[in-house]
């Protein structure tokens, strides 16, 4: 159960998956901003153009190796190289070469398809190089509550694979052992449409000993996993009417050894809710002081545990296998 894989880590899968990830949040890069990046044990460097457009490419200029993430600058909708000032622009061909009477037709840095979802960045990546075989959903967040929840990079949760962290939304008795839940139990049926895995759960009121299929009462928390690389929640609970609590959560390999864990809360008030701002604000700051806590819950885990390819499962555990068994086309075919 504890020795290595083929791919020299604890999972019997290779660590880098198929699929869009997270490499930092919207708020945090600027027009203007160069970022260096280390993801799928690649250099990389992500930057704002001045018009606002975000880019992520291979770090490395191709003239003489400089790494284009350190001490370069923006110049309008170009990287400008730090060495000797070439400038590449968002499709990462080179435009400008200074002095020199024409650019070489091979002066280009590789892109990375980058979309921005839930106040993230994203990129795709797929071992084979393949282009993006799907886009990352659009969600209406248009109702989303102001200056609420938080926003948090962890790289202190080891080397946890995608697979693994995801699959909590499908661990129902994980919610009573590691958050101090109510009983956990299926909200609906399991959906799986091509890239997209759906889970809705219910949380049940502690103490509830009234029947469990169909229950209305408690808490929903209604998972969904995009490919390889997002995780996104919707949850709500009866002591908030009319607030749904977002969770964004990316988790990106640095390397085999590492992960980083990204996660983004937000909440959106529906047209009608009953609550005062007063009790909103006095909710959202709760729930994001709560949230935030309990993303140590499950990270103080992942690092120690092993990764048990035959669980010894029982009535009381979701459809673990069954996601399981969903997520294998992520992995690739090495």
């Amino acid at each position: 159960m504890n020795a290595l894989s083929r791919f020299g880590t604890k999972y019997p899968f290779h660590p880098y998956p198929t699929g869009w990830f997270s490499v930092g949040f919207t708020d945090d890069l600027a027009p203007g901003d160069v970022r260096p990046l280390r993801y799928f044990d690649t250099e990389l460097v992500l930057f704002r153009t001045e018009s606002g457009a975000t880019v992520v490419t291979d770090a490395h200029c191709p003239h003489l190796g400089a790494h284009l993430g350190y001490d370069s600058w923006v110049e309008g909708e170009t990287i400008v190289c730090p060495f000797h000032q070439w400038r590449y622009d968002t499709s990462g061909k080179c435009v400008h070469v200074p002095f020199a009477k024409a650019i070489p037709p091979r002066a280009k840095v590789r892109t990375w398809p980058t979309v921005e979802r839930g106040g993230m960045i994203f990129v795709w990546h797929d071992l084979s190089g393949r282009p993006a075989l799907w886009d990352l959903p659009v969600y209406d967040e248009s109702r989303r509550i102001p200056d609420a929840g938080f926003r948090k990079l962890h790289d202190d949760f080891g080397a946890a694979h995608p697979q693994d962290v995801f699959e909590n939304g499908v661990d129902f008795a994980h919610f009573p052992g590691v958050h101090s839940t109510g009983r956990a139990v299926s909200d609906g049926e399991i959906r799986m449409e091509g890239h997209r895995f759906f889970s809705p759960v219910r949380i049940l009121p502690a103490g509830y000993e009234g029947r469990v299929e169909n229950a209305t009462e408690g808490s929903t928390v209604n998972s969904e996993v995009v490919g390889g690389g997002l995780s996104r929640v919707e949850s709500r609970t009866p002591h908030a009417p009319g607030i749904n609590t977002i969770y964004y959560v990316s988790v990106t390999p640095v390397d085999a050894s590492l992960s980083h864990y990204y996660v983004h809360q937000f909440f959106l008030i529906d047209d009608d809710c009953p609550m005062s701002r007063e009790e909103i604000a006095r909710f959202t700051a709760l729930a994001a002081e709560h949230g935030l806590r309990e993303q140590y819950s499950d990270g103080k885990i992942w690092p120690h545990k092993a990764y048990v390819a035959q669980p010894m499962l029982t009535s009381a555990d979701g459809p673990i296998l069954k996601y399981r068994e969903w997520y294998k086309q992520f992995h690739p075919a090495v």
